[in-house]
């Protein structure tokens, strides 16, 4: 268990880099649950590196769901390439996830399990030469290994700025093409600058074997294998009873007077960002992953979208669910974006579909508000090495 597993989620949107105070608090909250647990990152890592994982923070979540309707039954797939149709618009989108889920049934599992994510989030460039919308990137890699034994790793990079849409290139090269652009957010004004960082890692050397699943419970290698993989019991995992802790995490809060709360799921948008960190932030086995995905797919209040390209340009297929943003941004659409072919997940992206009091004049209907990608991730025999 990291600090990237306890506490994110736990920060309202977009804060400034936390305290060591702070990141007490935010542990034993995360751990109990007894706040409300918050979901998405909206700002990328800042240092120091044992803070790392707690500024991949996110926004929050409430229930406005979309009601799915699909009537159509999918085609049933050619034997010769193991129930994937070669032809995915042959599909209904109930279809394609379907033919995903099965291939999320084939993924090879190893020694070591890696993840290597980037979080992206629109702000507005400030000044003479601004007045358009740039995105704040960053990524993260972590491995964990089957065993304590195994250890594990964590690092992070700065990736760098970048203007978000083609109106916004233009306007920036109509700007003379900055390298850097003052923006302010959470009442705070920083500089974001377009050259990429180096990895940095977390100089902490925790053991492997522990996997946590955010707001549902640690396991280690062995449970989860043991997991079910029913979608009705999968529900239940992820929405009913108590957070599991392990027994160092039970013990000290227990000292503190402190007791695991009950987990829940208040919305279509709830349930679907709770299976989100599942298949990102832990290797359940290939049935649970293939059942979190059909537990969705038919899901009440997650649309599904059929096929769909991801921010990074990558051809996918996606379930969506809405919701209500409580900083007053309106109503907007998360998007949970799946490779059909693999099964894998690419990532997940919030588009505003009606702003709020709130929204600056910038955001507008359609314009992306904040992804969160899975650039690769996996098992592999040996220790994995860093992307470039």
């Amino acid at each position: 268990m990291n600090d990237l597993d306890l506490v994110r989620g736990l920060y309202d949107d977009d804060p400034p880099p936390p305290t060591r105070e702070a990141m007490a608090q935010a542990r034993a909250r995360m751990l109990s649950q007894t706040g409300t647990v918050r979901r998405r990152p909206r700002r990328a890592w800042r240092l120091p590196l044992g803070l790392v994982a707690a500024t991949m923070v996110a926004s929050v979540v409430a229930g406005m769901a979309l009601i799915a309707h699909d009537p159509a039954e999918p085609k049933k797939p050619g034997a010769a390439n193991k129930g994937v149709d070669p032809s995915p618009q042959a599909l209904t989108p109930r279809g394609m996830m379907l033919a995903a889920a099965s291939q999320a049934e084939q993924q090879p599992q190893g020694r070591y399990w890696f993840t290597h994510q980037r979080t992206g989030l629109p702000l507005l460039a400030l000044g003479r030469t601004g007045g358009y919308v740039v995105e704040e990137r960053a990524d993260t890699f972590e491995w964990v290994g089957r065993t304590r034994e195994d250890g594990r790793a964590f690092y992070g990079r700065d990736l760098g700025g970048e203007p978000q849409t083609d109106a916004d290139i233009k306007d920036w090269r109509d700007a003379g093409s900055p390298r850097s652009w003052q923006v302010r957010s959470s009442g705070t004004t920083r500089t974001i600058s377009i050259k990429p960082g180096d990895w940095i890692a977390d100089q902490k050397k925790p053991p492997g074997g522990a996997f946590t699943i955010p707001g549902v419970g640690s396991f280690t290698y062995a449970e989860l294998q043991n997991l079910p993989a029913e979608p009705e019991e999968l529900r239940e995992l992820l929405c009913e009873g108590r957070v599991r802790l392990t027994s160092e995490v039970a013990e000290q809060l227990r000292r503190g007077g402190v007791t695991a709360a009950h987990k829940s799921c208040d919305s279509a948008s709830g349930v679907l960002d709770k299976v989100f960190f599942t298949l990102t932030s832990t290797p359940v086995p290939p049935k649970v992953r293939a059942g979190l995905m059909r537990l969705l797919t038919d899901y009440p209040g997650v649309r599904r979208l059929g096929a769909v390209a991801d921010p990074l340009g990558r051809p996918g297929i996606a379930l969506a669910a809405s919701y209500k943003s409580r900083d007053g941004r309106g109503t907007l659409q998360r998007d949970l974006i799946f490779d059909q072919r693999t099964g894998k997940v690419l990532g997940s992206r919030d588009i505003l579909k009606k702003p709020g009091p709130d929204s600056q004049s910038w955001q507008a209907p359609g314009r992306i508000l904040g992804y969160w990608l899975i650039v690769d991730s996996g098992w592999a025999d040996t220790r994995p090495k860093l992307p470039d």
